[in-house]
C-alpha cells in the first residue's frame, strides 16, 4: 500500500520534535519515494528509525522485530526522559512496536526491489545475514574486513628476553644525562617496540600509558636497524588538533634523546639522520593525508591510486575515526606498507557512524599490543582505583566514589590547593530538591571560577603590555590548569549554562562592557576548522589585547618551513598578511578574522571535546537523570581520565553506578 503523505509527515514531526532525526533525512526519504513510489508508510517508518539509529553511530539495524524494538525503545525512552515526557512512554512503546512489527516484513528485495538488494551497491540499501545496511556503510564494512586481513596478517612474534633487555638498556643509556633521568621502558612497552619491528600493530592504552612514546622509539629502531631510510613517514589523525598533539608528543620524546651517548663515528651519524627524519616529519589530518578533492567529493589516494609501498603510517586517536573514513584510509594503504594504529579502547567512539577501533581490538587480537600501566596516575591513586572500578562488571564500591558533602567540604578545603602526585577524587553529592541543587551547583561553579578563572583577566592584561615570555608562559599555565567537563550542552549542567554563569560573574566583577563579543582573559575554543590559519576544531586559547586589538593566543608549533632557503611558504605568508604573529611558542590571531560561529567560550567544555586533553584540576558534571543517553561508561571514563591532578565530580552514587552499567554498543557487524 502506497505511503500516506500526511501520516509520514506526522511521523517525521514526532521524531523531529524529540530531536531524534536530522532534517537531511526527510530529503532522503523524498528521493526514496521517487525510486519506489509504492513504498508503504510502515516501511518508511522503519527506514526513518534506521536513519535515527544511524545518527547514533549504528551502521545497520536488525531485521528481527524484537531486537529492533528493544533497541529503539531504549533510545526513545532516553529522549522522553530528557524532555520530561516519560508519562507517554507506554503509549509510545506500543505505537513503535506495532509500526516495527508491520514494517519489517516489507523491508525486502521482493517488496522494495528498487531500494534493496543483497549485493548490488547501486541500490540504496543492502540486506546481509538479517541486517539492513545503507549501501555506503555496507561497502565500508566489507572493505575494512578485506583490507585489514591484507594489511595486518596474523604474525605475532614473542620477543626474546635477551632482546628485551638490550632494548631496555639501549634507551636507558640514550635518554639519560647529567640533567635528566633516563627513560626506563616497561615490559609491555618493550614488547610493543620489538613486535612492531616485524609486524603491523594496533597499539592501545589509556592516558599516560606511553602510546606515542612507544611508536616514536619503534620508528627510531625501524629506521636505525631495518635499512628503510628511503621509506616515507606519514603521521595522521582524524582531527587537526589530534594531529598537532601527536607531532608535539613525538618532538618531546625525541628531545629526551642524548645523541652524544652514542660513540662518535658511523653510528652517531646514522642516529642523527634518523633523528632529523623523525623530527622533520609533519602530521596532518587523515583527510589532508588522502588529499580530499571537494570537486569530486573523493580522495586523490584511493584503491586505484595507493601510496607507495615504501611507506610507514602512524594513525593516532583511532577511536575517533568513523567507518567510512577508516575504509578510505585502508583502501589507500598498499599491502606491504608498515602501519601502526594508536587509540584508547575505552574512550568514546567516533561522532559519526561506526566503532572501528573497538571492533579491531575485539576481533583482531593477534595484532593488538595493549599498554596498561599509566605514568599519568597509577592504579593505587584515587582516580586510578575509580577508573578501574568503573570498568568492572561488578557494582561500584561506595568507598571508591569518594562521596562528600559540599557544605562540609567548602568550610575546610579550597579548589586552589591542587595536590601534586596524589590524584585525589572528591564527589559532591547533589541535594535532592531541584531548587536547592540548582543553588548548590551555582555555588560550586562560582567557587571554581574564583579559584581558576577570574584572575585570568588581570594576568592577561599584564601579559598583553609587552608580551614578556615569562608572563605569557605563566598566563598559559594558568589558562590550561582547570576545566569543567560536561556531558550535556544545554540544561542546568550543560556547557552553555555554565559558561554563561562564569562570563556574567567575571563581567560583573571587572565592570566589563556587556556588549563586547570577547573580553581579555576569556577562554575560547574553536568549534570549526580554520585550516588557512592552522586552527582546528578543538583548539583552545585565551584572549589578550594589544594596541586596541583583541587576539586569541594559542600555543602551537608552526614551523617557518620553506621550499627554498629564505623563502616562506604560501601558508606562512598568509599568516603574516592577516596580521597573525608569533612570540615564542604562542601564535596570536586577531579575533576579527575568526567567524563568531566558529568560536565558543571554554571554561566548561563537553566531555567529547576534552578527549586527548589533560588538566591539573577537573570538575565533572554527569547527567542527573538515570537513563539519560549521555550517562554511560565511556562518558564517565573519558571524563575522569582527563585529570593530571585533582578530580571533582558532581553526582551521587546511583548516577556513577548507572554510568558504570551502561556501555555504548553500536551495531556494525564487522567480522575479522
Amino acid at each position: 500500500m502506497k505511503a500516506d503523505k500526511q501520516q509520514l509527515k506526522d511521523f517525521i514531526k514526532k521524531l523531529s520534535d524529540m530531536n531524534c532525526i536530522t532534517p537531511v533525512w526527510e530529503k532522503v526519504l523524498d528521493v526514496l519515494i521517487q525510486l519506489e513510489p509504492d513504498v508503504s508508510f510502515e516501511a518508511l517508518a522503519v527506514i526513518c528509525i534506521y536513519f535515527s539509529l544511524l545518527d547514533d553511530g549504528n551502521i545497520c539495524i536488525p531485521l528481527a522485530a524484537g531486537k529492533l524494538t528493544d533497541k529503539w525503545q531504549k533510545k526513545w525512552e532516553g529522549l522522553l526522559l530528557q524532555e520530561g515526557r516519560l508519562s507517554q512512554k507506554e503509549e509510545d512503546n506500543k505505537y513503535f512496536a506495532d509500526l516495527i512489527t508491520k514494517g519489517l516484513p516489507q523491508i525486502s528485495t521482493e517488496k522494495l526491489p528498487n531500494l534493496i538488494s543483497y549485493s548490488d551497491s547501486s541500490k540504496p540499501f543492502i540486506i546481509d545475514s538479517g541486517w539492513l545496511f545503507a549501501a555506503k556503510y555496507y561497502k565500508a564494512k566489507i572493505n575494512i574486513e578485506r583490507r585489514i586481513s591484507l594489511i595486518m596478517p596474523h604474525n605475532t612474534i614473542s620477543p626474546l628476553e635477551e632482546e628485551k633487555q638490550n632494548i631496555r638498556e639501549y634507551f636507558k643509556n640514550l635518554t639519560g644525562s647529567e640533567t635528566q633521568l633516563p627513560m626506563i621502558l616497561k615490559d609491555e612497552q618493550i614488547n610493543a617496540i620489538l613486535r612492531g619491528l616485524d609486524e603491523n600493530l594496533i597499539i592501545t592504552g589509556g592516558p599516560g600509558t606511553g602510546k606515542t612514546t612507544v611508536v616514536c622509539y619503534l620508528l627510531w629502531e625501524l629506521f636505525l636497524t631495518k635499512d628503510i631510510m628511503d621509506y616515507s613517514l606519514f603521521l595522521a589523525a582524524p582531527s587537526g588538533k589530534a594531529a598537532d598533539r601527536m607531532k608535539e608528543s613525538i618532538s618531546e620524546t625525541l628531545a629526551r634523546l642524548n645523541l652524544n651517548a652514542i660513540p662518535e663515528g658511523p653510528q652517531r651519524t646514522t642516529a642523527r639522520t634518523v633523528f632529523e627524519k623523525l623530527n622533520s616529519a609533519q602530521s596532518s589530518t587523515i583527510h589532508r593525508l588522502l588529499s580530499f578533492n571537494p570537486s569530486t567529493n573523493g580522495f586523490r589516494y584511493n584503491a586505484e591510486n595507493q601510496f607507495e609501498k615504501k611507506s610507514i603510517f602512524v594513525i593516532d586517536e583511532a577511536s575517533m575515526i568513523d567507518i567510512t573514513l577508516f575504509s578510505s584510509l585502508l583502501e589507500a594503504i598498499p599491502e606491504g606498507a608498515r602501519v601502526f594504529i594508536l587509540g584508547d579502547k575505552d574512550q568514546l567512539p567516533s561522532v559519526q557512524a561506526g566503532a572501528v577501533l573497538g571492533e579491531l581490538l575485539a576481533k583482531k587480537t593477534s595484532s593488538v599490543a595493549e599498554l596498561k600501566q599509566s605514568s599519568r596516575f597509577n592504579d593505587n591513586s584515587d582516580v586510578g582505583r575509580l577508573k578501574n572500578a568503573m570498568q568492572e562488571d561488578s557494582s561500584l564500591d561506595k568507598k571508591l566514589a569518594f562521596l562528600t558533602n559540599w557544605n562540609e567540604w567548602k568550610n575546610s578545603h579550597s579548589f586552589t590547593s591542587i595536590p601534586q602526585g596524589d590524584f585525589p577524587v572528591t564527589t559532591f553529592v547533589p541535594e535532592k530538591s531541584f531548587t536547592v541543587r540548582t543553588k548548590q551547583l551555582e555555588e560550586i561553579i562560582t567557587s571554581w571560577s574564583q579559584a581558576f578563572y577570574e584572575n585570568l583577566v588581570q594576568q592577561a592584561r599584564d601579559a598583553s603590555v609587552d608580551f614578556d615570555p615569562s608572563k605569557l608562559d605563566a598566563l598559559w599555565q594558568s589558562a590550561s590548569k582547570a576545566r569543567i567537563l560536561c556531558a550535556e550542552r544545554r540544561g542546568l549542567q550543560g556547557v552553555e549554562t555554565i559558561n554563561n554563569q562564569i562570563c556574567e560573574s567575571i563581567i560583573k566583577k571587572y565592570n566589563l562592557p556587556a556588549d563586547d563579543d570577547y573580553f581579555t582573559g576569556q577562554l575560547l575554543m574553536l568549534t570549526k576548522n580554520q585550516a588557512i590559519f592552522c586552527l582546528y576544531n578543538g583548539d583552545s586559547g585565551i584572549v589578550v589585547e594589544n594596541n586596541g586589538l583583541k587576539y586569541l593566543m594559542v600555543k602551537k608549533e608552526i614551523k617557518n618551513s620553506s621550499d627554498t632557503a629564505g623563502q616562506q611558504t604560501t601558508n606562512d605568508r598568509s599568516l603574516v598578511q592577516h596580521g597573525i604573529f608569533q612570540k615564542g611558542s604562542y601564535i596570536f590571531y586577531p579575533l576579527h578574522l575568526l567567524p563568531k560561529e566558529s568560536i565558543e567560550t571554554a571554561y566548561a567544555i563537553t566531555i567529547h571535546k576534552s578527549q586527548g586533553s589533560g588538566y591539573k584540576a577537573i570538575l565533572v558534571l554527569l547527567p542527573a537523570q538515570i537513563g539519560h543517553p549521555l550517562l554511560n561508561r565511556q562518558i564517565a571514563y573519558t571524563a575522569i581520565t582527563r585529570t593530571e591532578g585533582a578530580t571533582y565530580i558532581f553526582a551521587d552514587y546511583e548516577t556513577l553506578e548507572h554510568a558504570r552499567q551502561t556501555v555504548i554498543e553500536r551495531d556494525t557487524q564487522i567480522h575479522l
